[in-house]
């Protein structure tokens, strides 16, 4: 370690990206140099960026079981549950990652939005936003990142009921970078997507629109840019056979969509954004019971031998992509696994008001170190002069 500290700054601060992000932490205990380099916002954008450009960067998986935890992918054991803000404030749901950071809805505090980074442990509250009385409560909530500003964004998106006077909506768009809500264009169609929260493919958030035409339900995929907040309509597979329903996921960064019917779910992938001829079918699963529908893609194990799903009913499996045999992942104690992520490492810090900068923080535990110095000073002295009152005695 001596010898590390003695090396110029440049060679030091390459050697320190090289490292996972869980013992960095811990390293900026060792000194006042390594606290700020490993701080600096500027450290942990190249550390992100190097751990994106790994094959195999250090998963973990994120899951609600029934209380928010961790725990090491693919193996899914040393489960520890999270110490998030909302713990003991009522039902947490992860609307989506991205980077590592997960972000949280509270139902039971008012819709209350939170971004939370279980490496750092630190979080940021997105300022309270009122819903219109005008409007339901038929919400669609997303979470990004947008490549071109460099910025995380949620997105909320409200609708009027359909039938009940003339369609109004309200999208709303936070920014990490200005911490603030813009009004972003409305809803140019009313759409209605059993799953609430997008999916994130380039750049884009993407729900699956349901509609009833008299007969039969019609499925499209629904998209918004988180760059330039605009709503577009992503061309769907050709299928042969009918479905029950349709889900919207990502898999190795593509557009996918599970494709449900009585018997079987198909795993459909999109390997061309946008491009309608590029959709493949990857895998046919044979139903093992009936109405148990594949919800999305996890993701694949580490040796790629099996893929990792949500079900309908809560459950994680396991897919055999040599025997397209599935089979129950035993997660937890608990019988039931929902809001499913994969998440990596990151040195993000999330300032909030319940947080210190890091400045202040570094300064208060200095502060702690002087004062438990001073306090054994204190008791070194109290000591000795005891010694010295027993010794005239």
């Amino acid at each position: 370690m001596t010898e590390l500290m003695d090396l110029p700054i440049d060679l030091m601060i390459d050697i320190l990206l090289r490292l996972s992000a869980k013992p960095l932490m811990q390293f900026k205990s060792i000194c006042k140099l390594w606290y700020y380099i490993i701080s600096a916002p500027q450290f942990a954008d190249l550390h992100l960026a190097q751990t994106l450009a790994q094959s195999n960067p250090n998963l973990r998986f994120v899951f609600s079981a029934p209380h928010l935890s961790i725990a090491e992918f693919d193996t899914f054991d040393r489960i520890t549950e999270l110490n998030n803000p909302f713990r003991n404030q009522g039902f947490a749901h992860v609307v989506g990652s991205c980077h590592g950071l997960i972000c949280l809805c509270n139902y039971d505090l008012h819709l209350t939005i939170l971004l939370y980074n279980p490496t750092t442990q630190t979080h940021k509250k997105l300022p309270f936003l009122p819903k219109p009385s005008t409007l339901s409560h038929r919400y669609s909530f997303g979470f990004g990142y947008d490549d071109i500003s460099r910025d995380y964004k949620f997105v909320r998106i409200l609708q009027s009921d359909e039938g009940t006077g003339p369609f109004k909506s309200q999208v709303m768009v936070y920014s990490l970078k200005m911490d603030s809500w813009l009004r972003a264009p409305d809803v140019p169609r009313p759409f209605s997507s059993c799953r609430e929260d997008g999916v994130l493919v380039n750049g884009n958030l993407h729900w699956i629109h349901e509609s009833f035409n008299g007969k039969e339900k019609d499925y499209s995929i629904v998209g918004f840019s988180l760059v330039d907040h605009s709503f577009i309509e992503v061309p769907q597979p050709t299928f042969e056979e009918e479905f029950i329903n349709l889900r919207v996921g990502m898999l190795d960064a593509c557009l996918c969509l599970m494709v449900n019917d009585l018997d079987y779910s198909d795993i459909w992938i999109m390997k061309e954004y946008g491009v309608v001829e590029s959709w493949t079918r990857l895998f046919k699963v044979k139903q093992t019971k009936q109405h148990l529908f594949l919800e999305w893609p996890i993701a694949y194990s580490l040796n790629r031998q099996s893929l990792f799903l949500q079900l309908n009913t809560w459950r994680v499996v396991s897919l055999n992509l040599q025997t397209m045999g599935v089979k129950d992942v035993k997660v937890c104690d608990f019988p039931r696994c929902f809001d499913t992520q994969v998440c990596i490492e990151n040195l993000i810090m999330l300032k909030d008001s319940g947080s210190a900068t890091l400045e202040t923080d570094y300064l208060q535990e200095k502060k702690r170190r002087r004062r438990r110095k001073q306090l054994r000073h204190q008791r070194n002295n109290s000591v000795d002069e005891i010694m010295d009152d027993n010794r005239e005695n």
